[in-house]
């Protein structure tokens, strides 16, 4: 299931499916979407903004894109790892679309916990955030990015918690 929310100038996206427990499923990058492979997505998005690469603190691709003029990350995407109190290690895409650059260079959103009812009669809460802030040059970001779950059962009874912490990323042109 896709969800997003959040004001009318921010999206943010993450794949979700609802099972027992909470089950998160990455988003894998086609090679048409990587920089490196020079595919039909990389040279549009060269054409409408700038593209930064790089990983997180948990050795996973982070991608920032921006509008042409800078003042708007118009994609955020990464892969993050969550560590569940039932004992499981999740990992899932996580996204955000149209945050606003400020004049200091920054960016930033936070969301939730926002409620999904799951069919089973469980609940999922879901809550994150994104920061960052890009060098004097433009040609580098970094920030933090955070994620959790929440599993309650019918009578809401908190059943799991997956969280990532706060994981560091850095990116660059």
């Amino acid at each position: 299931m896709r969800l997003s929310g959040g004001s009318s100038r921010v999206r943010r996206i993450v794949s979700v499916c609802g099972v027992a427990a909470v089950v998160l499923a990455v988003v894998p990058l086609t090679a048409e979407a990587r920089p490196d492979h020079g595919g039909p997505l990389a040279t549009s998005a060269a054409a409408a903004g700038t593209v930064f690469g790089g990983t997180t603190a948990q050795d996973m691709p982070v991608v920032i894109e921006t509008s042409k003029n800078g003042r708007r990350v118009t994609r955020a995407i990464t892969a993050i790892r969550l560590t569940c109190t039932a004992g499981g290690i999740v990992t899932l895409g996580d996204g955000y679309q149209k945050l606003p650059v400020s004049k200091k260079r920054k960016f930033g959103f936070t969301f939730g916990p926002s409620t999904q009812r799951n069919d089973d009669g469980t609940t999922t809460d879901l809550e994150g955030s994104i920061s960052g802030a890009f060098n004097k040059a433009r040609t580098s970001a970094s920030g933090t990015w955070t994620f959790k779950a929440t599993t309650r059962d019918a009578a809401g009874t908190v059943t799991d918690t997956c969280d990532s912490g706060r994981v560091t990323w850095k990116a660059k042109q």
